[in-house]
């Protein structure tokens, strides 16, 4: 394996409280407690100077100075850093806040030891920075001069705006030679309108003529009006990104004054496609590829005989995108390297090696970097690598290149490694885009200095565009609501007053999940529904099962729960439970000894497969244990036949006696239920469960003896029913199925 990639991986990684500085990720050789016990005694030296201690502090002063690039050592140097630091990083504004919940019932004492711990680890993180950086000599960066230099290199005009054109197969040809006239070519359209106009591909599949265009807003304006004059037949154009319509509304006003009969599509209006240009956002072929369970070695994807830049990227993404189920994962890894290592070390061969150069293309390129960079800092080296390999193959490259890298430097809260891919994205002739501005507010924890950005960023006039406007109502309209919150507070006020200082369109999914939590904590449930029936009736964004899971963690007990589950289902019925959703409900009905509830909880999460290891270990425990039982499983255990199934319970006991697992009784649901669905709704069936249960505790209350027949009386039912296969999940399956095969 080239790029140095085996050495790295030869060196054990010693256990690091700080993982965004580690190697690459590992499987532990050495018991964690032998690990810590070395170090301990390494660092456990008597008063009196000895041999041994000015060994040591040779070796300190030595990791201080950066002199050895191992994993072991920089672990240790991380210790002797954080032991002297006492915590106090030079650019406080980077290191995060503990929260500050309102009552006490939200600032347990779980939740307030995990907002410490992440600031203690971000305040570590920073000061390591710092301390290296002084090892090195090197002038020290902070946020003012970051964020000056981005304001320098941003154009005054607002954001460089970055669209696919997709021309229809129906005017496809009739554009190609159209926009290769000497008049009406698209250099003369670029250099007249000082934007950049490419032939990014003509699709053999379905015969598209596709154009990347990118520069100022009025720049785009006018070159798309020329596009659309030039093309005569076009008689409909469609923007996939709904946010940009308010901006370019002024195109299509030009295009009806030249051709009256070119029409604007609106949101889900239907137009023959062979006849309509389309105008893409740079990320709206993001979603081409899509995560996949993958039950086989990544090493064992079949690549393509023949290598074309279609197939290369295809190849790619069944690298990245396989996602291989946990209960897989030792089976087929039993041991180093696992998944994660397997696929960086196919990636690394595959864009360094000569028999697919000519096939390599930027889309693949990113998929691979961001999933490299994804992985945390452990994996930078080797993304570096292939970007340099890339560039030494003239392999063009783009502004989101230097994104990606941008987001991961964020993430670790890296302001040196920040500041230096800025500024070689700058030297290359990138200005900062939205993404940049995006990343820097999120590395920036101050709500003070965010203030700050924010109003630079309006003066700027750079909140006109959309990415940018959401990422300061994200972080600015959590700042606002947390000074806002009264007893007297009014939401349609807040969200009016957020719309006059930011605009419309501030408001997105992940801004209104932070808004519940906030309200939440602050235990104004009842504005909880409220904002989120505001933003699904006046559809201002998506409600997600994020936005589900939030309402249930602040809502607590089960029966407030169960009144967010109905009204979140019937409001709205695209939001799916996941595996959070299902624990936190089985938590609920666990601490409230609710066997029903349970069950159907447990049935459902089965059957959707969306079980997660908390629930599982519980249900196994509950199985096996029966001595020393705590007061809540032995009335849980009375009713385990229940909560499992009286017939499948019995049927799995037989068959597998004292190892009886929960995994056991998942299997034999998902065979019992092959080719079924369940025919009542999650919501309704577990309001029944939750009515059944109260019956069983009254009864219980009154000394009630419950017989065989009356328990089973008081069980609910799942009721299933045969599941029509549609032909487009056929399609989607046969989809799947060629994307996993590559080939074979």
């Amino acid at each position: 394996m080239s790029l140095g990639i085996k050495s790295l991986w030869r060196a054990q990684r010693c256990t690091s409280r700080v993982r965004e500085l580690s190697l690459i990720p590992r499987e532990y050789h050495n018991p964690l407690s032998l690990q810590q016990s070395s170090l301990r005694q390494l660092f456990s030296t008597p008063a009196i100077q000895t041999e041994t201690s000015l060994v040591e502090n040779g070796v300190t002063n030595g990791l201080l100075m950066g002199k050895t690039p191992s994993s072991f050592v920089r672990a240790l140097r991380r210790r002797v850093i954080k032991q002297r630091s006492g915590f106090n990083p030079k650019e406080s504004a980077l290191v995060k806040q503990p929260l500050q919940h309102p009552n006490k019932r939200e600032s347990c004492r779980s939740v307030r030891k995990h907002s410490l711990r992440k600031h203690r680890r971000s305040a570590a993180r920073q000061h390591l920075y710092d301390s290296a950086r002084e090892a090195d000599s090197k002038p020290a960066n902070d946020w003012r001069s970051t964020f000056g230099f981005m304001m320098r290199h941003t154009p005054n005009i607002g954001e460089i705006l970055n669209f696919r054109v997709v021309i229809g197969k129906g005017v496809a040809t009739e554009a190609r030679e159209a926009l290769s006239e000497p008049d009406t070519h698209i250099s003369q359209i670029s250099r007249k309108n000082e934007s950049t106009i490419r032939i990014e591909e003509v699709s053999p599949e379905n015969g598209e003529f596709i154009l990347s265009l990118s520069g100022s807003e009025e720049s785009v304006r006018k070159s798309l009006l020329d596009i659309v004059g030039i093309v005569g037949k076009i008689t409909a154009v469609r923007i996939s990104d709904p946010t940009w319509e308010a901006l370019l509304l002024d195109v299509w006003i030009g295009a009806r004054a030249k051709r009256p009969g070119i029409r604007l599509l609106g949101n889900g209006e239907i137009a023959v496609d062979d006849k309509t240009m389309t105008v893409q956002t740079p990320l709206s072929n993001a979603t081409k590829y899509k995560d996949y369970i993958l039950t086989r070695r990544a090493d064992e994807i079949i690549p393509p005989s023949v290598w074309t830049k279609n197939s290369f990227e295809k190849y790619v993404a069944a690298l990245v995108h396989g996602q291989v189920p946990t209960h897989l994962a030792r089976s087929l890894y039993p041991t180093f390297p696992d998944h994660q290592q397997t696929v960086v070390s196919l990636l690394v061969d595959l864009f360094t090696s000569d028999f697919a150069k000519s096939a390599m293309s930027v889309s693949a390129l990113k998929m691979a970097l961001d999933f490299l960079e994804s992985r945390g800092s452990g994996f930078r080296q080797t993304s570096r690598s292939i970007l340099n390999h890339a560039e030494l193959s003239n392999m063009p490259l783009d502004a989101e290149i230097f994104n990606i890298f941008l987001v991961s430097s964020s993430k670790a809260g890296d302001l040196d490694n920040f500041n230096s891919i800025l500024r070689m994205m700058v030297r290359k002739g990138y200005p900062p885009q939205s993404r940049a501005w995006v990343a820097f507010m999120e590395m920036v924890q101050s709500p003070i200095v965010k203030r700050y950005i924010a109003a630079k960023l309006r003066g700027k006039r750079l909140d006109r565009n959309p990415s940018i406007l959401r990422a300061i109502g994200r972080h600015m309209a959590v700042v606002d609501l947390e000074h806002r919150l009264s007893s007297t507070f009014d939401l349609q006020a807040f969200i009016d007053e957020q719309n006059r200082k930011y605009g419309i369109g501030w408001l997105d999914t992940i801004t209104l999940n932070r808004l519940l939590d906030i309200l939440g904590a602050h235990g104004k449930l009842d504005a909880c529904n409220d904002l989120v029936h505001l933003v699904q009736t006046h559809r201002l964004a998506a409600p997600d099962a994020v936005t589900l899971n939030t309402m249930l963690t602040h809502s607590k007990a089960l029966a407030p729960q169960l009144v967010v589950l109905k009204s979140m289902t019937t409001l709205c019925p695209k939001v799916v439970p996941d595996a959070v959703t299902y624990h936190l409900l089985f938590r609920s009905a666990w601490k409230r000894r609710c066997p029903n509830s349970l069950r159907v909880i447990w049935r459902y999460a089965a059957l959707a497969r969306q079980t997660n290891s908390k629930m599982r270990y519980t249900l196994t425990k509950l199985l096996n244990q029966e001595r020393n039982l705590s007061e809540r499983r032995v009335f849980l255990k009375t009713w385990e036949d229940v909560i499992f199934g009286q017939a499948e319970l019995a049927e799995m006991r037989a068959s597998h006696s004292a190892e009886l697992k929960a995994t056991h009784m998942l299997s034999k649901y998902l065979e019992q239920a092959k080719g079924m669905k369940l025919s009542v709704s999650f919501a309704k069936k577990l309001e029944e469960a939750s009515s059944m249960d109260r019956k069983i505790h009254q009864l219980t209350k009154e000394g009630t003896f419950m017989s065989s027949s009356m328990r089973e009386s008081l069980s609910v039912e799942i009721p299933l029913e045969p599941e029509p296969q549609s032909g487009f999940r056929r399609l989607r399956i046969r989809e799947g199925a060629r994307l996993y095969s590559m080939g074979s």
